[in-house]
């Protein structure tokens, strides 16, 4: 049940994202990209009824959107997989020493700051002409 809510939930998000996409704008949006100004889908539905269609399929898209993120919410939360942190669980499996003492901090502030040494390899081919 979960899985089919993740898939549904993508789809919904998909399908947001175009038609949010292909709504005009003040500066046209990419509707105005389909055939210059109208485009075939406006030829075919009208101008008011493409925009009437991506509005409401925007406004139930985004409903949908929020429905099924809660559900996911909800059903996520109800499927426990462990209790604890997840260096706990790294322990159990053995992927963690329990007793292993955190590496020493280093002090970066006293490394020495490596002086550069001069190239003798230059000063030398001035001289051999």
């Amino acid at each position: 049940m979960y899985v089919l809510f993740v898939i549904l939930h993508v789809v919904i998000s998909i399908v947001l994202s175009v038609s949010v996409l292909l709504q005009s704008s003040k500066g046209g949006g990419l509707a105005g990209a389909f055939g210059g100004g109208g485009g075939a889908p406006q030829q075919i539905l009208g101008s008011r009824g493409m925009t009437t269609l991506l509005q409401k399929v925007t406004v139930w898209c985004g409903i949908g959107f929020m429905v099924t993120s809660l559900t996911l919410f909800m059903m996520g939360g109800s499927q426990t997989r462990g209790s604890g942190s997840v260096l706990e669980g790294a322990q159990q499996r053995g992927l963690l020493e329990a007793d292993s003492p955190a590496p020493p901090i280093r002090d970066f502030q006293d490394a020495p700051v490596p002086v550069p040494q001069p190239d003798d390899s230059g000063a030398n081919d001035a001289q051999d002409r």
